[in-house]
């Protein structure tokens, strides 16, 4: 009997990790959906939910845009410009597992930080439902078991304001090729930063973006 319910309290869990909410938006967790004024998955491109959980946050994205062998990213930019961001991103290759992982924009190239990935993402997860790629899972913010170098290049998000980017592309031979700079496939930026502090009022906003056609880096 305790295993049996050890074992629904753990399905539980995982299922639950795979829904994006957004019943709860602006209340119980914070919510970006492309584009403005979508209300729900039935007419937004792409939706990004974020929940506090002690020290972890639980992030969940969802979207029409990408497609297998491809990836997208969430950028969390001190400045409000693409470089020295930390970035939450999944990779869908056309075939084999997928990967969520934590990586760092320079102004010209990403670098995937793979001790952060492996000590800091828990319950990854990437799948396409229903015409969407999802993905999601639980971010440690805690930096400290990181060594110097990959500490230097990751922001700790649970302090200061952010804006956010949504960036997707095309993944070949298993490696990521760069997002669009214009028209549909570039990136997207919210209009106002955000906070990710646990007891933030600001940590459960409705953001809204800069629409992708009027980005400029």
């Amino acid at each position: 009997m305790i295993l049996v319910i050890a074992s629904l309290l753990f399905i539980s869990h995982v299922i639950s990790l795979h829904v994006t909410h957004i019943s709860d938006c602006g209340t119980a967790r914070g919510c970006w959906k492309l584009p403005n004024g979508c209300k729900d998955a039935s007419d937004c491109q792409t939706m990004m939910t974020w929940k506090h959980e002690r020290r972890h946050l639980i992030i969940e994205i969802e979207s029409k845009l990408v497609k297998p062998d491809m990836w997208l990213g969430i950028g969390f930019s001190k400045d409000g410009l693409m470089g020295n961001d930390t970035v939450f991103e999944c990779q869908f290759p056309a075939t084999g597992s997928g990967s969520v992982l934590l990586s760092h924009n320079t102004a010209k190239r990403n670098i995937v930080l793979k001790t952060a990935s492996q000590l800091l993402i828990r319950d990854g997860f990437t799948e396409f439902t229903d015409g969407k790629a999802m993905c999601g899972g639980e971010w440690i913010l805690d930096n400290i078991h990181l060594d110097a170098q990959e500490r230097t290049l990751m922001h700790v998000i649970s302090s200061g304001r952010y804006n956010l980017f949504f960036a997707y592309g095309k993944m070949e031979n298993g490696e990521k090729r760069m997002h669009g700079m214009v028209g549909k496939e570039a990136p997207w930026k919210s209009q106002e930063q955000v906070r990710f502090c646990q007891r933030c009022s600001s940590s459960f906003a409705n953001v809204d973006s800069v629409a992708a056609d009027e980005f400029k880096q």
